[in-house]
């Protein structure tokens, strides 16, 4: 069996199956929550059952990846140990809070959604948008895609490369100016670092994970929609005044936004500065 060392270009390049996964357990998750609506089930429970299944059938097809394709620990992928530490659970919390206390404090009014049926819309946000994407793109970009990157090349690529992908990954099938795409990319990019620093730093993606999940929650779940539009799926809208992009996030949203892009950067420092200390990051960078 080949070491697991350096990775040849083959070797490393099934590392991108990983976004193969991450598709095919959203759309297997999605049709396996419908069934039970066919039945009348309700639809919070489909909700549930789309993030659960999300979940479970992306991280299951990684590790499968991880031990077959690439011939790594879960360890290795950085999937073991399932840990939090306090600094980002905190950070979690406090990341949404700031970003969305810079927006609201922002020229707007509040506005009633339209949307009827608050147990499904909060169901989603937890469990779909929340807790089964912040899971498995975690497990994706800072898990497998970070860690065939970094066994080719260095720590420097294994977190620039990945965040660009996590970016150009939010581009795909949505329709923005070039100005959108720009901003969109820069933002992505600069979320996406910080979730690679916060994986090395603490050497689980389930700090990035938690971090990604509760942004979810709150930011784009639906229970309350910042913008300059209203959301009618949203349970709650604060409609923002100004159009500039840079408060708005433009084409993308509020993720995009110059409060947002702040927060990432932020937190980013924080987490540089914890690898310095640590010298977590100094091998083979």
């Amino acid at each position: 069996m080949e070491q697991t060392g350096k990775f040849s270009n083959g070797r490393a390049a099934l590392g991108l199956l990983a976004l193969v996964i991450l598709a095919a357990a959203q759309l297997g998750a999605q049709l396996l929550a419908s069934l039970p609506l066919m039945v009348g089930a309700p639809v919070w429970l489909g909700n549930v059952l789309a993030g659960v299944l999300y979940a479970a059938l992306g991280v299951a097809g990684l590790l499968l990846l991880c031990g077959k394709g690439l011939r790594v620990t879960p360890e290795e992928c950085r999937f073991a140990p399932v840990r939090l530490r306090p600094v980002w659970a905190a950070s979690a919390v406090l990341m949404p809070a700031l970003a969305a206390g810079a927006l609201l404090c922002q020229p707007g009014h509040w506005q009633a959604g339209s949307a009827e049926d608050a147990a499904a819309v909060a169901a989603g946000a937890v469990f779909f948008f929340g807790a089964g994407t912040g899971i498995v793109e975690e497990a994706v970009f800072r898990g497998v895609l970070m860690t065939a990157v970094e066994r080719r090349w260095n720590k420097t690529a294994a977190v620039l490369g990945p965040s660009l992908a996590f970016a150009l990954l939010h581009v795909l099938g949505r329709e923005l100016s070039f100005a959108g795409i720009l901003q969109l990319l820069a933002a992505g990019t600069a979320v996406g670092l910080l979730f690679s620093l916060v994986a090395y730093e603490s050497g689980t993606v389930w700090c990035g994970a938690a971090m990604h999940a509760v942004w979810n929650m709150v930011m784009i779940g639906g229970v309350l929609h910042i913008g300059p539009e209203p959301d009618g799926y949203a349970l709650l809208n604060y409609v923002l005044d100004s159009a500039s992009p840079l408060v708005t996030g433009g084409d993308f949203g509020v993720e995009a936004s110059l409060p947002s892009i702040a927060v990432y950067l932020g937190f980013s420092a924080l987490a540089l500065v914890r690898l310095k200390r640590s010298k977590a990051f100094a091998h083979t960078a």
